[in-house]
């Protein structure tokens, strides 16, 4: 994992970027993390104020991280102990709710009123935005739609795989990278990763072209969950099977039959800001507004 700290102009434009590796030690990771501040502000200006992006859920009261994809930063002050090793004022938000806020505000999701970010990779994380502004809850839960179970799955849709939630059926189970990669090999006795399966979509293989088409089908009943849940006016993805082919048309055109509004108006979109989303959308849980321009 990496630690990756970035300043940005009015006009949202990168000025510069630092990069880290994460350290282990939870007080190494602290100091890995002013000094990735104090990097950053060398090439640009210093700042009263930052905005940390990171995995897990998030108590917004005490600032406390309580599950981590770095496990020395899981049960800690995150938030105060940040600000202090930095001495700048710090708000925290989980990571794929910066990447919705930044896809938001000019992003794919610009100009419309709710906003869920879908990150869709080796796991399944989601933010939800509302007129700008991330939609937290108490627990740090929401937008945790990859530990919900499938909705309307039949029998041999997925395997079934232990889940750190403690489900076996969860979406993240079923339709998140590793998924795409075990139904391959199911339907076509053949081992590719997803980078793979993609090319060879792409390219008309046959039976790639029929993996994709069974895997569409059972995300089209993923976000039938997302969307009876939030009712988003767009749902922006994110991730690294963000670029399948034929993702965008394929999945909308298969959810109506799901849906209880037939058809459902949400939007299903490739997201804009790529792999930066995450440091946009920290650098702007200070502004409470759109970049310029």
């Amino acid at each position: 994992t990496k630690i990756a700290g970035a300043a940005f102009n009015a006009k949202g434009e990168m000025l510069h970027q630092e990069i880290v590796s994460t350290p282990k030690d939870y007080d190494m990771f602290l100091d890995a993390v002013a000094g990735v501040v104090s990097a950053v502000e060398m090439r640009t200006e210093r700042v009263d104020r930052i905005g940390v992006s990171t995995a897990g859920m998030i108590d917004q009261e005490t600032g406390v991280i309580l599950s981590a994809s770095i496990p020395c930063t899981r049960g800690k002050t995150y938030r105060d102990d940040i600000a202090i090793a930095t001495g700048r004022e710090t708000r925290l938000a989980n990571d794929a709710s910066c990447m919705t806020l930044a896809e938001a505000i000019d992003g794919a999701g610009k100009g419309y009123p709710s906003v869920l970010g879908l990150i869709l990779g080796t796991g399944i994380g989601s933010g939800f935005v509302v007129n700008q502004q991330i939609v937290d809850g108490p627990n740090g839960l929401t937008g945790e739609i990859g530990h919900l179970p499938l909705a309307f799955r039949e029998e041999g849709e997925g395997e079934p795989g232990e889940c750190v939630c403690g489900q076996s059926i969860c979406m993240e189970s079923l339709v998140a990278g590793p998924a795409l990669k075990h139904l391959y090999t199911k339907m076509t006795g053949k081992v590719a990763d997803n980078p793979q399966i993609a090319t060879l979509a792409s390219t008309g293989d046959a039976a790639a072209l029929a993996v994709l088409d069974r895997y569409y089908e059972m995300l089209a009943k993923a976000m039938i969950t997302a969307i009876h849940s939030f009712d988003p006016h767009v749902i922006v993805v994110s991730g690294g099977l963000m670029g399948l082919p034929g993702l965008y048309d394929a999945v909308p055109a298969k959810w109506s039959k799901y849906c209880l509004a037939k058809p459902p108006k949400t939007k299903f979109v490739s997201a804009k800001h790529g792999p930066i989303a995450g440091l946009r959308g920290a650098a702007s849980l200070w502004r409470g507004m759109a970049f310029e321009g």
